[in-house]
C-alpha cells in the first residue's frame, strides 16, 4: 500500500464531501481504507503527538560522535572512509555507555539527525568464459555411518557458467583448502585464470584485496595449478556475490541430502556430485541464455588444463608392515594386504584419508584421524599365498558366525522347552 500525504489526504477529503465513498477513494489512491479514515479524521495539519516526545537518544550526540570517530564515519570525520552501521553503533552505546534504547531508536536517531544516507549502486560485472572462479566455505551438518557430524562444504562457482560444485571436508585445513580446489577444478574440467577467494589464513597471511599478503603455501599450489589467487577487500561479501548467492541456493537445493544418512563419505560426495549435475541441466545461465551445463560446456574449451599431480598430502612416512598386516600412523594402526608382510610401503596423510603405497601404487586407503585406534579391512587377510608371504589363516564357520552376529537380545526362544527334554535325557543315557 501506498503511503498517505498531505496532498493526498487534502484529494481524498475533497472527494468525500462531493459524495464518493471512502472505500472507493481508497482503492482509487491505492491505499489502506484504514489509514485513510484514521488521517480524514483528523485535521489536515494537525501534528501527530509522537513528535512531541522526547526521543530516547535525546542528549547523546557527544558519545555519538565519540562512536562514529572512532569507526572513521565521514558523517563526524571530514576524511573518513565510510559510514558505521547503526547495528554496530547501538552495540557499542549498550555495552560501553548503558544504553537502554532500541536499535530502531539508533536508527530514527541517525535518520533525523543526517538524513538518509544515499544508496550505493553496486556495479554488475560478468567476466568472460575460463577467467574467474570463486569459492567459498560453508558449514552445516549431516549423518554419516549413523552419527551426526559438523562438516565444511567448499563450494566453488565458474563465474561465466555459473556451474558449481560442492566439496565435502571433515577439516578446513591448508591441506583440505587445496584437496579442495583440486578438486572443483576436476569437477569444473579444468582450471580458471583466477580464483577468487575470502580472506582466510589458509589464503592471505595478512591484509586483505589487492593488498594482502598472500600465504605462501597456497601461492606455491597456485603457481602449480597455474592460477592467479584474487583476494576480495575487507567485509566485502559483493566481491564474490556469484558464490555468496550460490551458498544460500545450494543449502536449499541439497536439503534433502543434509538429512539422509550416508555410509560414508565418498558416498555423501558421490550425492552432491550427481544432485549439481541434474541442477546444471534445470537452471538457466544469465550470461548465454542457454542451459548451466550446456555453457558448462562450452567453458571448459578454454579452461586450462589440470595439472597432473597426485592427491595433496602434509605428512609421508615408511613404515614395515608387521607380521599382523599393519603400520602405524598418527598414533592408529591401519591394514595393508597380507602380501606386503615384511616390506617397507609409503603412507601418506591426505585431506581425507591415509593412503599406503607400495612399489608405486596405492595399495591401501582408509578414512584419516577416526576415533579408531586400529582400522581393519577384512578383505586384505584374503587371497592366495605369494612366494614370500604365507596366506593368514583363514576364518572357520565359527568365526564367520560371529563376525556376521550383531549383539542383541533375542526375540524369541529358539528350541521348545520339550526339545531341552530330548537333549537331556539323551545326554544320561
Amino acid at each position: 500500500m501506498a503511503k498517505l500525504g498531505r496532498a493526498q489526504v487534502m484529494v481524498a477529503r475533497e472527494m468525500v464531501e462531493r459524495g464518493v465513498s471512502v472505500r472507493q477513494v481508497a482503492r482509487q489512491l491505492g491505499v489502506a481504507e484504514s489509514g485513510l479514515r484514521y488521517r480524514l479524521g483528523r485535521a489536515v495539519d494537525a501534528a501527530d503527538g509522537r513528535t512531541e516526545r522526547p526521543a530516547v537518544c535525546d542528549g547523546w550526540d557527544a558519545r555519538v560522535d565519540a562512536v562514529l570517530t572512532r569507526f572513521d564515519d565521514r558523517r563526524v570525520v571530514s576524511q573518513g572512509m565510510g559510514h558505521c552501521r547503526a547495528h554496530t553503533l547501538h552495540d557499542v552505546l549498550r555495552r560501553e555507555y548503558g544504553f537502554s534504547g532500541s536499535y530502531q531508536a539508533v536508527r530514527r536517531y541517525l535518520r533525523r539527525r543526517f538524513g538518509t544516507s544515499p544508496v550505493q549502486a553496486v556495479r554488475r560485472v560478468e567476466t568472460p568464459p575460463g577467467v574467474q572462479a570463486q569459492h567459498d566455505w560453508f558449514e552445516f551438518d549431516a549423518t554419516v555411518a549413523g552419527a551426526r557430524q559438523h562438516l565444511y562444504g567448499l563450494i566453488g562457482t565458474l563465474s561465466h557458467s555459473r556451474a558449481t560444485f560442492v566439496w565435502v571436508s571433515p577439516t578446513t585445513t591448508q591441506l583440505a583448502w587445496q584437496a579442495g580446489h583440486l578438486a572443483l577444478f576436476q569437477r569444473y574440467g579444468g582450471v580458471p585464470l583466477w580464483v577468487r577467494v575470502d580472506n582466510l589464513k589458509t589464503a592471505v597471511a595478512a591484509g586483505a584485496g589487492p593488498t594482502a599478503v598472500l600465504n605462501r603455501t597456497f601461492v606455491a599450489f597456485a603457481d602449480l595449478c597455474r592460477f592467479a589467487i584474487d583476494p576480495c577487500r575487507a567485509a566485502t561479501g559483493a566481491d564474490k556475490g556469484k558464490v555468496e548467492r550460490q551458498v544460500r541456493a545450494e543449502r536449499v537445493t541439497f536439503a534433502d541430502l543434509w538429512l539422509a544418512d550416508w555410509p560414508t563419505l565418498e558416498h555423501f560426495q558421490a550425492a552432491l556430485d550427481a544432485r549439481a549435475v541434474e541442477v546444471q541441466t534445470q537452471r538457466r545461465c544469465p550470461a548465454t541464455g542457454t542451459s548451466i551445463a550446456d555453457a558448462l560446456v562450452a567453458e571448459r574449451a578454454v579452461l586450462q588444463a589440470v595439472p597432473a599431480i597426485g592427491e595433496p598430502f602434509d605428512c609421508v612416512v615408511a613404515r614395515r608392515v608387521s607380521r599382523d598386516c599393519l603400520v602405524s600412523f598418527e598414533g592408529r594402526r591401519y591394514s595393508v594386504p597380507f602380501a606386503w608382510v615384511g616390506r617397507v610401503v609409503e603412507v601418506r596423510g591426505t585431506a581425507r584419508h591415509v593412503v599406503v603405497l607400495g612399489a608405486g601404487s596405492e595399495v591401501a586407503r582408509h578414512p584419516r584421524q577416526t576415533a579408531h585406534r586400529l582400522v581393519i579391512e577384512s578383505t586384505h587377510y584374503d587371497g592366495a599365498a605369494t612366494p614370500t608371504v604365507q596366506a593368514p589363516t583363514p576364518l572357520g564357520h565359527r568365526a564367520r558366525r560371529q563376525m556376521a552376529e550383531v549383539p542383541g537380545v533375542p526375540s524369541a526362544i529358539g528350541r521348545s522347552l520339550a526339545a531341552y527334554v530330548a537333549l537331556v535325557e539323551e545326554a544320561c543315557q
